[in-house]
């Protein structure tokens, strides 16, 4: 829609007249419409699918990477205000600590997403029930496999990462990953269980693992198969308040975080 480089992401040089200039003209057409919203992907992306039906009254406009969402925020926020609009921003959370996501808030403006990716939240177990209800599937069985193949995957990763020996069997089944960490100043542990591996896991292989079990073959056909659901009437709704529930609520009406 808007101008990008070959990386695909946006020249900000223009970027914001282009999407200013579009805003206005939407709002004409849509008048619940207040603002715009940027984050990550294209046009054609899962991010966009979700937001959008996730804060209705604003215009959701996909600019690339983080960087390029950073960069554009607090300059359309002072053109769009000049008009009584609105301009926010959200990335995925990735690795970002609690004290990160909220420094960036309080520099920036910018919000995370609760979870490590937006994959995340399209692959937790609170969508999964309704695409196996959709595709009539068992929903526990299924739920246990994804849970039991990303322990593996998990579990294999951190061996390779660690060069020492753990004493547990090619074959085991890993339940409960417990990992611990201190520096001078504090000591962290991260504990990670079957239950909670589909909210914890830092890796967008998730979809492509999650759409095996469903008869899907990559990561792609995951986003398509999502995008699909989210424009089926029955599920459009559901999803929108299951999608709500891993995002943050905005604070609409602040124009001072520039």
């Amino acid at each position: 829609m808007f101008t990008r480089d070959s990386a695909g992401n946006v020249n900000n040089r223009i970027i914001v007249k282009e999407i200013a200039f579009w805003a206005f003209d939407e709002v004409k057409k849509e008048d619940h419409k207040i603002g715009v919203l940027l984050c990550e992907g294209d046009e054609n992306s899962i991010d966009k699918a979700v937001y959008e039906i996730v804060y209705p009254d604003l215009l959701v406009v996909p600019v690339g990477g983080c960087s390029s969402v950073t960069r554009l925020l607090p300059r359309l926020k002072q053109v769009l205000s000049l008009c009584d609009m609105y301009a926010y921003a959200i990335i995925d959370r990735d690795a970002l600590s609690k004290k990160e996501k909220k420094d960036l808030f309080d520099r920036r403006g910018i919000y995370t997403t609760k979870l490590p990716f937006i994959e995340n939240i399209i692959c937790s177990p609170e969508v999964l029930i309704y695409i196996c209800e959709r595709e009539n599937l068992d929903y526990q069985q299924t739920l246990d496999k994804v849970q039991k193949e990303l322990m593996k995957i998990l579990w294999q990763k951190l061996k390779e990462a660690l060069p020492i020996n753990l004493g547990i069997e090619k074959n085991e089944l890993i339940h409960y990953l417990q990992i611990g960490a201190s520096t001078r100043r504090k000591s962290i542990k991260k504990v990670v269980t079957k239950s909670s591996i589909l909210y914890s896991f830092r890796d967008k292989i998730i979809t492509m693992i999650v759409g095996t079990h469903l008869g899907l073959k990559g990561k792609k056909a995951y986003y398509n198969y999502m995008i699909d659901m989210i424009n089926d009437v029955k599920y459009r709704d559901i999803l929108a308040h299951t999608f709500a529930s891993f995002l943050p609520k905005l604070e609409l009406y602040d124009l001072n975080k520039v």
